[in-house]
């Protein structure tokens, strides 16, 4: 018998040390290193949101400054008797667009009214400066949607909402209206039917104290007044009409015209737009004046710009003494 013995070969297995990449989770270096990592991320978050208020900050401030400055200064240039005493009121010697406005359909629109002053409630300044002498053209109609008593048309040698010219009309006829010291007088009226929803043609050729109003292409009277030589040109909605315009158009000084064609958007074409205090974040803007020491020849103005921001009102004033 033949035995035969087989050996079998044991395996031996050799475990080894685990290290960092075999284990599971982390280890606690790459743990300290995921917290710096995210520490420094929320520092660079935190210092950029603040780098951000910051900015908004400092230009929300800059351009209340701006505009107080501007708003003094071009005091200085308004009649010195024209200065009226007032406390918190209006501000003289500027124009500033008023309501929201919008391109749709090829014509500028006054969507959303704003506040009432001396029953003005939109406003769209022309590009340019103040103009003495011109032909101002414009097709002005009434949307069907405006409030009982509504009026609109064109504003001529607008120097600001208490001194200038108005030529409008409403449901009940056609007036041309001085604005002078903040009390309006009607200069001409006509009588007749205007319908919302229909265009009609305002035209007024100024020349010195000679304003020439004409209605769809045909003159109606001549109004002599003197009061206002100059100012800017505007579109005007009153008392809350939504109103629209179109094909407006301006000869003489600095002339210039606007269809409005391919310029849809939310908001006033590029080449009107005026940024004021109005503009800030629910900005407003307000003026005081008063004699100075209790004397008449000279004049103190204070004026106040206000807005909200990060949910919080925000108020900054700057005051100025104008000599006769």
């Amino acid at each position: 018998m033949i035995f035969t013995k087989m050996f079998r070969q044991k395996k031996i297995v050799r475990l080894s040390r685990p290290t960092a990449h075999s284990a599971a989770g982390f280890t606690l270096l790459e743990a300290l290193v995921t917290i710096g990592l995210v520490a420094m991320l929320l520092s660079v978050f935190t210092a950029l949101i603040t780098a951000v208020h910051y900015v908004s900050y400092t230009r929300f401030n800059f351009q209340a400054a701006s505009f107080i400055q501007e708003g003094l200064e071009s005091l200085r240039i308004v009649d010195f008797d024209d200065l009226t005493d007032r406390e918190d009121g209006r501000l003289l010697g500027q124009a500033f667009n008023r309501g929201h406005w919008a391109v749709t359909d090829d014509m500028l629109k006054i969507a959303i009214p704003a506040p009432d002053l001396i029953d003005e409630t939109g406003l769209a300044v022309l590009p340019g400066s103040y103009r003495n002498d011109f032909t101002f053209t414009a097709q002005v109609r009434a949307d069907a949607g405006s409030p009982v008593g509504w009026g609109t048309g064109i504003a001529l040698r607008y120097r600001d909402s208490e001194n200038h010219y108005r030529y409008r009309f409403t449901s009940g006829g056609l007036a041309f209206d001085r604005v002078y010291r903040g009390a309006m007088q009607t200069l001409w009226t006509q009588g007749g039917g205007f319908n919302p929803g229909i265009w009609y043609t305002l035209e007024v050729e100024a020349v010195g104290d000679q304003f020439v109003l004409k209605r769809n292409g045909l003159v109606l009277t001549t109004v002599t007044d003197a009061t206002l030589p100059s100012g800017d040109l505007a579109l005007l909605s009153l008392n809350g009409a939504i109103s629209d315009f179109n094909d407006v158009t301006v000869s003489g000084d600095e002339p210039g015209s606007w269809n409005f064609d391919g310029d849809g958007g939310d908001e006033l074409p590029e080449d009107w737009r005026r940024f004021g205090p109005f503009d800030l974040p629910g900005g407003n803007a307000t003026l005081t004046i008063s004699d100075y020491l209790a004397q008449s020849g000279m004049k103190q103005a204070s004026m106040t710009v206000s807005w909200t921001e990060a949910g919080r009102p925000k108020t900054m004033t700057g005051s100025s003494i104008i000599i006769r």
